[in-house]
């Protein structure tokens, strides 16, 4: 089972996440994070959408074959 991060919680990995809110009110979707960051409140749920993983990814400026 994929760890679930809340409203207000650091992002601890930039990449993708699926993002699922209370009582479905859009159907889950995914955005990007960036690490270091905070996991923001739905506009309409609140504190109620959550946060899971779905895919890390390296940000490009910090990937060694494209810093300079």
């Amino acid at each position: 089972m994929p760890e679930v991060f809340r409203v207000g919680q650091k992002v601890p990995t930039t990449g993708v996440y699926k993002t699922v809110h209370a009582s479905e009110h859009v159907p889950a979707h995914y955005v990007t994070a960036l690490s270091g960051g905070t996991f923001p409140a739905c506009l309409e749920c609140s504190d109620e959408v959550r946060f899971e993983l779905a895919l890390s990814a390296i940000h490009l400026r910090s990937h060694p074959q494209f810093m300079r």
